[in-house]
């Protein structure tokens, strides 16, 4: 079974790439009103219509990927179980990029 790593939007930060090969995965804990993430947060969670999707304040796997067209982005997970098992032992492997909204990669 291929690799998966899905999105529910096109976001910026993918710029259009079908592949992606993860280089490292971080656990993180986004406090309040912290300033130590604020920026990659932005970055991270910013939609195509130019708003941002919510993070809760808790702990998640951040999840560094270069992507086909050599391009880097990241994504925030939450670490359950399944994202656990999914990408904590699969660094340096290549995962194809889904867009659940149907709009093109």
């Amino acid at each position: 079974m291929a690799n998966v790593i899905e999105f529910d939007c096109n976001y910026p930060k993918l710029c259009n790439q079908a592949r992606a090969k993860l280089v490292k995965v971080e656990e993180v804990y986004l406090l309040p009103d912290s300033l130590k993430y604020q920026a990659l947060v932005e970055y991270d969670t910013k939609k195509p219509d130019g708003s941002y999707l919510k993070l809760k304040r808790t702990t998640y796997l951040l999840l560094f990927f270069v992507g086909d067209k050599g391009i880097m982005f990241s994504t925030f997970r939450t670490p359950s179980a399944e994202n656990m098992t999914k990408f904590l032992a699969k660094e340096g492997s290549w995962f194809e990029v889904v867009v659940k909204d149907g709009d093109a990669q």
